[in-house]
């Protein structure tokens, strides 16, 4: 008999009521926004307080936060438990799509990272159009796992070698694999929140405003590009030059984050370029 395949979409935000948020607020928009969203898509919302299938809750939790082939993660508070369950998620390069509300200042200001934001006050309407563009991401996200492209993935923006891998767990060696794997790996997600929070409090520098500017224009113009019927001298004109502008701001770049992030992007103008031109008879 074939394994059913996975569909859960793991939901990470508070689960209990924060300081500053009215009582029930988050339960709120997972109710009215988040669950609703992921409903309308190929998959279903689990979050970690439904896991209840073992005694082995916190264990249960971690694998299906690594298994779940979707996830959606609300950084509106700052929450200490959801930080640690994203970078986990991000640590084994698992898609992820970020939301959290309207005004919640970014914890990571880093330029290809992308949030959909929600509005506090939970008009209907906005609700209804929250709810659209959420499952949007969630669909597009899932669409681009394993893209080289892929917005989201911390492991790919920073150039990491090889995103963490966890071995198959069974009813013997289910919870000493387990506790292998977080010890395995907590180093490496600390070290990369830890780079990322510093990064991004070194961000609020008018450089590193003008390199996410400067980021955005070259992905913006690189799309259009990418379905553009340019000559191929026009085109290749235009790709070199986004090389030029590419380099110059890798070269002049403050952060280590920021010099990762656009040798990231040389190497797609790079790709794409050659897609370009591969697949298109002139």
């Amino acid at each position: 008999m074939a394994k059913e395949e996975n569909k859960d979409c793991f939901v990470i935000m508070p689960i209990a009521d924060c300081e500053g948020y009215e009582k029930g607020h988050f339960a709120h928009v997972y109710d009215d926004i988040i669950k609703p969203a992921i409903d309308k898509t190929e998959f279903k919302a689990i979050r970690a307080d439904e896991v209840k299938e073992t005694n082995l809750i916190h264990l249960d939790i971690l694998k299906k936060l690594i298994d779940a082939p979707i996830a959606v993660c609300d950084l509106s508070t700052r929450n200490p438990n959801v930080l640690f369950e994203l970078g986990i998620r991000q640590a084994f390069d698992k898609p992820v799509v970020l939301i959290q509300e309207k005004g919640t200042q970014k914890i990571f200001d880093i330029a290809p990272l992308r949030y959909l934001e929600y509005s506090k006050d939970m008009k209907y309407h906005e609700v209804l159009e929250s709810q659209k563009k959420l499952q949007e991401a969630i669909e597009a996200t899932k669409a681009a796992e394993g893209d080289s492209g892929n917005i989201n993935s911390i492991v790919k923006l920073m150039a990491l070698s090889t995103p963490a891998t966890i071995p198959n767990l069974d009813s013997s060696n289910k919870e000493e694999l387990a506790l292998d794997v977080m010890r395995s790996q907590m180093n490496d997600i600390k070290m990369m929140m830890e780079m990322l929070i510093r990064e991004s409090k070194r961000s609020i520098s008018r450089r590193s405003n003008i390199a996410a500017i400067e980021y955005e224009r070259i992905v913006n113009r690189l799309d259009k590009l990418a379905s553009s019927k340019l000559e191929p001298e026009l085109a290749d004109r235009e790709y070199s030059k986004l090389m030029r502008d590419t380099e110059e701001i890798m070269m002049n770049c403050g952060g280590e984050l920021d010099h990762r992030m656009f040798k990231y992007l040389m190497d797609k103008i790079y790709r794409q370029r050659d897609e370009y031109f591969s697949t298109r008879q002139f």
